[in-house]
């Protein structure tokens, strides 16, 4: 990030209206290429993470594929352990694919992030601290066994 704790996010209220049915599928994606390297471009720059909202698009059909394809696929992907959150790295590095469902599996986020590392896999504070006391905690009760 750049100290403001801000992030570069595109929607569909950021593009003039009309604008995303004008263009054929594939300068659509050629388009959203742009866009994702403008993306890397700040990322490096400025250690500034973006992401696209591609559910907030109202993108031809076949785009998200063809997207997808042009994308392709890197070599790290994590999922939640509820299974809700998938995240896929792309053949670009800091290119990541994010998914989101609800419990009944209907997709509520479908996201391009633009990062050093996803936000869902970043670790919050309050996870850190509880990892560390349950280190602490495992080594205690180690140290207690051998010398008891």
């Amino acid at each position: 990030m750049d100290g403001s704790g801000e992030s570069a996010y595109l929607s569909i209220s950021e593009g003039p209206a009309g604008a995303f049915e004008e263009l054929s599928d594939a300068g659509m994606v050629d388009a959203m290429l742009m866009e994702i390297a403008g993306l890397l471009r700040e990322l490096i720059a400025h250690n500034r993470p973006g992401k696209i909202d591609l559910l907030g698009l109202p993108l031809p059909a076949g785009c998200v594929a063809a997207l997808r394809a042009r994308l392709g696929q890197g070599e790290v992907a994590a999922a939640l352990n509820s299974g809700s959150c998938e995240i896929r790295e792309t053949a670009f590095p800091g290119v990541w694919w994010t998914s989101q469902a609800d419990e009944t599996g209907a997709l509520v986020a479908l996201l391009i992030e633009v990062a050093v590392v996803p936000q869902f896999l970043h670790a919050n504070v309050e996870d850190l601290r509880f990892g560390h006391q349950l280190l602490v905690d495992a080594a205690s009760f180690n140290r207690r066994r051998k010398s008891g």
